[in-house]
């Protein structure tokens, strides 16, 4: 773990040195949690919506590009999480992308399995690195 604390201390070196980095970093949790939200809104509207209502979705979700703008929010928001204070909430964020990728929990692919494998190890490697004292002392040299 001490070797991913040098790595995460790096790359919070590298992306606080750009002004938009250090503007958001504050709201790091609205964005993260914020952009999961409006994803899992717009899996439970499509699914429980009339056809009738469908272009209603259409032009909230894809012509105003909100789908795109809470995906990559998402991702974002990891990054930012990351290299936060916050380090220990990075893994309710990534376990609940994990149950975002199997949500409807109906025609399950492969790839839906693996990525959502992929993202609750994720989160728990991440709860355990939050638990060590590695993340300890990384957080207390935190200039931002």
């Amino acid at each position: 773990m001490q070797q991913f604390a040098i790595v995460v201390k790096e790359i919070r070196t590298f992306l606080t040195s750009f002004r938009l980095v250090r503007f958001l970093l504050p709201f790091h949790l609205h964005i993260l949690f914020g952009g999961l939200g409006v994803l899992f809104l717009e899996e439970l509207f499509y699914r429980t919506a009339s056809y009738s209502s469908y272009d209603t979705l259409n032009t909230l979700f894809n012509d105003i590009p909100l789908h795109l703008i809470a995906y990559y929010g998402t991702f974002v928001g990891i990054w930012l999480t990351l290299i936060s204070r916050d380090v220990k909430y990075l893994c309710y964020g990534l376990w609940g992308y994990a149950f975002l990728a199997l949500f409807p929990f109906e025609g399950l692919d492969l790839s839906d399995i693996v990525r959502a494998a992929i993202y609750a190890f994720g989160g728990y490697a991440i709860f355990r690195y939050s638990t060590t004292s590695a993340s300890g002392s990384d957080t207390k040299s935190l200039n931002v």
